[in-house]
């Protein structure tokens, strides 16, 4: 019997409705991907415990490249289970039809853009606020590490867990499956070094809202073509224009704030996600684009 029992509306998580898919399969599955992940988190975990001690100096952007490097193993275990295990097409997890790339890359150049433009006029209202940080010696390697494995770690990060997991639980129920995608998303992150800095709720007020804005943005638009692109343009710019204190991800930036001013972020995060949503609707069709579900999406590809 299938796991999906109850009908939704929405084209993108019913898409979890091809291949193979009883509960069975997606346990199985999900102590697969993450059994993966955590293994490919080894090597990065003792970079990071040894990496300032007398007897290793690992330099900033290794540490970072192995700890990015789990998110790989992550994303291939996933990619194997959904083609092997599901028997459906992984880019089902993205769209139910071509992947259109070069709508995940203006995603991404719009959110760029909008990011630097309300960063420069906080600049200009709060000066004192950001430093100087460029090393080169740190910044050029970091940059390589940064546009290669930063998109794989968020790549991972949308499919597992607004593909994946919102399709599985949102095709029995949609607004379950939103609301189960964004309280794992802030789990995910809730043993970052940010939260032990601003305290579990104000990080999880932050790390929840942009969980449920990638899943609106993803139910309304019915692919995750997106957050895909938001996702890895939000990481490039905190790993490699702007830090701040206590980043959780080993970094090498031009500038850094002089302090983790998380409300400011918060409220700097809201004037983009806004922006973006009209710049989005305007130029990417968001919530225009047709949408074509295909009959043969179950044969492996």
């Amino acid at each position: 019997m299938s796991y999906f029992d109850k009908s939704t509306m929405n084209e993108f998580v019913n898409l979890a409705r091809n291949g193979k898919n009883s509960l069975g399969y997606y346990v199985a599955s999900f102590v697969l991907i993450m059994l993966a992940w955590s293994l490919g988190s080894l090597p990065g975990g003792w970079a990071l415990a040894n990496r300032d001690t007398d007897d290793y100096f690992i330099p900033t952007y290794w540490v970072t490249g192995l700890m990015l490097a789990s998110f790989g193993v992550g994303l291939l275990a996933l990619w194997l289970v959904v083609k092997h295990i599901h028997q459906r097409s992984p880019f089902t997890l993205i769209s139910g039809s071509a992947v259109r790339w070069r709508r995940i890359l203006a995603s991404a150049g719009w959110w760029l853009g909008l990011t630097i433009l309300v960063e420069l006029a906080t600049y200009f209202i709060m000066p004192n606020y950001y430093r100087l940080s460029f090393k080169p010696a740190d910044w050029w390697p970091a940059l390589a590490i940064g546009l290669v494995l930063i998109p794989i770690q968020t790549s991972f990060e949308e499919l597992f867990i607004r593909g994946y997991l919102m399709q599985a639980v949102g095709s029995w129920h949609l607004w379950i499956g939103v609301v189960a995608s964004t309280l794992f998303f802030g789990f995910l992150h809730g043993a970052n070094d940010e939260v032990a800095a601003v305290g579990l709720g104000m990080a999880m007020i932050y790390y929840m809202g942009v969980g449920l804005f990638f899943a609106l943005l993803t139910v309304f638009d019915k692919t995750l073509e997106l957050p895909l692109g938001i996702h890895a343009a939000n990481n490039i710019y905190a790993f490699l224009l702007v830090g701040y204190p206590s980043n959780s991800l080993p970094s090498a930036t031009i500038w850094e704030t002089t302090t983790l001013n998380f409300p400011l972020m918060m409220a700097q995060w809201v004037v983009v996600m806004v922006l973006y949503t009209l710049a989005a609707r305007q130029f990417l069709g968001f919530g225009k684009m047709p949408y074509l579900l295909p009959t043969n999406l179950s044969k492996n590809s």
